[in-house]
């Protein structure tokens, strides 16, 4: 790698930068879902979720193409090393030592745990997404239930699609963008608070799921990004954050194999962001 390419590496991102790599990131995710999914679901036959599932996808794809647009105008090279050293896709370093190792991973499972506490109501935080509630009451619902009748058992195609969404929601997506491209980039703006504005602003990212967008932002983003920014590895956020699709992967084979009747998946107190399938969205 050139000096002019380890520069570039740390050159830290400006605020305008940021913004603008989240709007890009963001909006066109609330245009798939609340005008074209819509429009679609007008002029197909298509299950609302299905088409909504669908758009999500073509969305994370997005952000994907995005991020890889994004390292190629920063004067990187398209390959696995830019990865591991630009985007901290790299073995986890101790903060105190400086040493590196895979076992430091072990780190994340307090924060899987506060996040599981907190979307359980162990701990017992506001409903911050319920102050959304009067001006999101309107918009298009889909609803997991749906998915949880006799059309839909032995469908293994819907297996396929959660596959698609696990690869490109807890790597190529989500996680590839906000804690890869944006985390390793915020600290010459918010300094030793990187973490927490990039968790908020990965909340906010939600516009595709505005029932949880409060509560990504204030509980759950700093969940990921907080052990990936102490242990300089984006692969902490990717664990934390990939645990969800595990019981995702049981609710589509549920579905699959008419294991649930429609209405099991109804919405608690407070529909968190990383719990069961969050990665579609709402469920009513």
């Amino acid at each position: 790698m050139t000096s002019w390419h380890l520069r570039q590496q740390d050159n830290q991102y400006s605020l305008k930068k940021i913004l603008i790599i989240w709007a890009l990131s963001a909006i066109p995710m609330g245009v798939l879902v609340f005008i074209i999914t819509p429009r679609v679901v007008a002029i197909t036959n298509w299950s609302p979720l299905i088409v909504y599932w669908i758009a999500v996808i073509i969305g994370l794809l997005w952000q994907f193409i995005l991020s890889l647009i994004i390292l190629k105008r920063d004067g990187h090279e398209l390959n696995w090393q830019t990865v591991v050293t630009r985007m901290k896709y790299q073995r986890p370093i101790n903060p105190k030592t400086g040493k590196s190792s895979y076992w430091l991973l072990l780190w994340t499972i307090p924060f899987i745990i506060l996040s599981a506490l907190i979307q359980s109501d162990v701990i017992n935080m506001p409903n911050v997404d319920s102050w959304l509630t009067p001006l999101i009451q309107h918009l298009p619902k889909y609803d997991l239930s749906s998915l949880a009748t006799a059309e839909y058992k032995g469908a293994w195609w819907i297996l396929v699609l959660f596959i698609l969404t696990s690869v490109f929601n807890y790597f190529f997506g989500e996680e590839f963008m906000y804690r890869g491209i944006l985390l390793p980039k915020m600290n010459g703006v918010f300094g030793k608070w990187d973490w927490f504005f990039n968790g908020i602003l990965f909340g906010l990212y939600h516009l595709h799921k505005p029932q949880i967008i409060l509560s990504t932002a204030l509980y759950f983003g700093f969940v990921f990004a907080l052990p990936s920014r102490l242990l300089q590895s984006s692969w902490a956020a990717v664990i934390i954050h990939g645990l969800e699709g595990l019981l995702g992967l049981i609710l589509v084979l549920g579905i699959i194999l008419g294991l649930f009747r429609k209405g099991i998946f109804q919405k608690t107190k407070r529909q968190p962001p990383t719990w069961g399938f969050a990665i579609l969205g709402q469920t009513e």
